[in-house]
């Protein structure tokens, strides 16, 4: 059995005034998440919450499938 990519991660707490600005990183492939709280919200539930958000972030990357060479587009202007 592989391990819980996030088993293990690192959390940052910014408090800006009311709110709580959280970055989570995953030890194993670092992956990172952000997302903002309210200030007074218990850490076990930010940890949760980060906890949530890094396994929707994966699954979202695994069902969408990266862009071939012709689907990212060039960015660039026609005239």
């Amino acid at each position: 059995m592989s391990p819980d990519p996030d088993d293990e991660i690192l959390i940052e707490l910014n408090r800006i005034g009311g709110a709580m600005e959280v970055r989570a990183v995953s030890a194993l492939d670092g992956l990172e998440v952000a997302f903002t709280a309210p200030a007074s919200t218990a850490s076990a539930d930010i940890e949760r919450l980060a906890r949530a958000k890094l396994a929707y972030v994966r699954r979202k990357a695994k069902a969408t499938p990266e862009p071939g060479p012709d689907e990212r587009g060039g960015g660039g202007l026609i005239a």
